[in-house]
């Protein structure tokens, strides 16, 4: 499992206070505040539901643990009230914004810190998406193309390697204490971690992909400095994160594997839906319940199912929904010859949406867009595509990481919706655009709300037509594939989480009702069991965007400008829904005025 969005607040207020200074004309008593909630959240001990044995070992300390979250409930309760105390109607208007994100932020760690859930996500450390197991390899593998070209940053790898070994300790602590009480992954969950486990726990150091970066570490750093970076480089891939990685793999295999559950999900697991009533709530930014939300995603996909009736004929097809699926999955024409040709075709749909994005948007990303194919040891556990941020900079560009593992599955007819959602105008404008902007603090320009963000990149699949795309119907019909694919989200995840929904039901029903192959449903149902109610949020933030525009085109009439409408959503970053809901709410009142004055 992922931690928690939003785990510690503490995390989220560390941003805003780097910022503080360079508010404009921040209310003093918020400062205040941020800054002794700063100062608070410094002297929080480290790791403290872990003990060290006099062996090195480590083992999980639960009375450690509930003192953690006792400290952390008393300091949220108690900056909350201060805030409660500051009256928001005497700042300026960015500051309110700030002001109301943060108390969302509070009040949502008080419903994190409760009896019934706080401690639970701990004793879940890692995932096949989640956890250092993956994403140190991946920073490597990507520092192997980009190399250091100074010594200390091979020093600060060197560091990170040392630490993984205390990590992985720490990681097998907890999930021996989560066998002890029943909370354990899923037979398939574990099955996949140990498949990237073992990829790194290579016999022969020398030809661990960990040794690249320091293969091709840059001639200006030489002698006696390029000696100790090799020794002590290699001595760190050799006697500590290669034998790490054995040990996990070997606790993975003996002592945790055999004791994996059958049944996926949090259902499955003591105090798993009290957990998942609070990630609902969390991943979402709304009060709808689980059950509220599976209704919605089968009143979704009625209505979705009847446009793709209408795309099938259009393209022709006579037969049902389900053989025209059987159809596009078994033709070859549907599919990619070769990785080029995928990415030829991402390329022409980038290119096309360039051309009329000034139609619908004031301002464009400063930061360029790339594509590039997942590394090899990922791709088997990664969806279709994933977009990752640039530097503010530009010269790190947003990168679209495309599939091209196993081909012969990954279907032609959704590189529109799939470019709309991950690039331009979804994932890549609308970070970038955050991003850019540097008025804003800095916790909001890195903001990562799920339901906005996601919510957006939906949003961003609908502009198709208007962006000169869908004008095929296969096009059309994986748009809609798509737009199936996330309304069924809310009834898988629910069924999982909440229902109690075995693996291949869920595979069954999403095979059922989109075009996805079964390799992809494989893949999407193993991230709904792990990743609990972060799916929900891309259809609720959807629906909550289209129904302000909606709102606004009402409001507005004639004078409606989408132009206008799109920069006044994205230009404060993001943030959870009802706060969005308030200030879009203010906007379509500032508009009205002014044309009627």
């Amino acid at each position: 499992m992922r931690q928690l969005k939003f785990l510690s607040v503490l995390s989220f207020a560390a941003l805003a206070f780097s910022s503080a200074a360079a508010a404009v004309d921040p209310a003093s008593d918020f400062n205040r505040l941020l800054n002794d909630y700063r100062a608070t959240e410094q002297k929080l001990p480290r790791d403290p539901e872990l003990t060290r044995e006099s062996d090195g070992s480590e083992i999980y300390n639960q009375k450690g643990a509930l003192a953690a979250i006792e400290l952390r409930r008393h300091i949220t309760q108690d900056t909350l009230s201060r805030l409660e105390k500051i009256d928001p109607a005497d700042m300026r208007p960015q500051d309110k914004l700030s002001y109301q994100i943060f108390h969302w932020a509070l009040e949502d760690e008080q419903r994190e810190l409760a009896p019934d859930i706080a401690e639970l996500p701990d004793l879940l450390p890692l995932n096949q998406f989640d956890g250092r197991q993956i994403n140190l390899p991946r920073q490597i593998g990507w520092q192997a193309d980009h190399p250091w070209t100074r010594a200390r940053e091979y020093d600060g790898a060197i560091r990170r390697m040392l630490d993984f070994g205390q990590w992985t300790d720490g990681a097998i602590a907890r999930m021996r204490e989560g066998l002890k009480r029943g909370i354990v992954q899923s037979r398939e969950i574990v099955n996949r971690v140990i498949g990237q486990v073992d990829m790194f726990a290579v016999a022969d150091p020398d030809s661990s992909d960990f040794m690249q970066p320091v293969k091709s570490m840059p001639p200006e750093i030489s002698g006696k400095e390029r000696s100790r970076i090799e020794s002590a480089y290699h001595a760190g891939v050799a006697d500590e994160l290669i034998p790490a990685y054995r040990r996990l793999s070997v606790f993975l295999k003996t002592e945790y594997l055999p004791h994996a559950t059958e049944q996926p999900g949090l259902s499955a697991i003591p105090g798993g839906k009290e957990l998942y009533r609070y990630l609902v709530h969390t991943e979402t930014t709304s009060d709808l319940s689980p059950d509220a939300i599976h209704d919605l995603g089968m009143k979704e996909l009625r209505r979705i199912e009847s446009g793709m009736e209408k795309a099938k004929e259009d393209a022709g097809f006579h037969g049902s929904l389900t053989q025209f699926r059987q159809y596009l999955h078994s033709d070859p024409k549907f599919r990619f010859k070769d990785p080029g040709a995928m990415l030829a075709e991402f390329t022409r749909v980038k290119n096309t949406v360039a051309t009329h994005l000034p139609d619908l948007f004031a301002t464009a990303p400063k930061i360029p867009l790339a594509f590039r194919f997942y590394d090899a040891f990922a791709a088997p556990t990664k969806p279709a595509a994933e977009y990752t941020p640039g530097s503010v900079d530009g010269r790190r560009p947003g990168t679209v990481y495309l599939n091209d593992w196993d081909l012969p599955e990954r279907p032609t007819y959704t590189s529109e919706v799939l470019e709309l959602h991950e690039g331009i105008p979804g994932h890549h404008l609308q970070v970038s655009l955050a991003l850019q902007n540097t008025a804003l603090p800095r916790f909001r320009r890195f903001g990562e709300e799920t339901a906005f963000v996601e919510g957006w990149a939906l949003y961003a699949e609908t502009l198709g037509p208007e962006l000169g795309l869908y004008t095929d119907p296969y096009q059309k019909f994986g748009a809609l594939s798509f737009d199936a694919w996330r309304a069924s989200r809310l009834v898988v995840d629910t069924g999982i989480h909440w229902l109690g929904w075995s693996r291949e039901q869920a595979v069954d029903f999403i095979t059922d009702h989109t075009a996805l192959s079964r390799t992809e449903a494989e893949e999407e149902v193993d991230r709904y069991t792990v990743l609990p109610g972060q799916a929900l949020a891309y259809k609720i933030g959807e629906l909550e965007i289209l129904d302000l525009r909606t709102r606004a085109k009402l409001a507005l009439g004639p004078v409606f400008d989408l132009k206008r409408f799109h920069d006044a959503l994205l230009r404060d970053g993001a943030m959870p829904l009802p706060v969005l809901d308030q200030k879009m709410s203010r906007w379509i009142d500032l508009e009205k005025n002014a044309w009627s004055g």
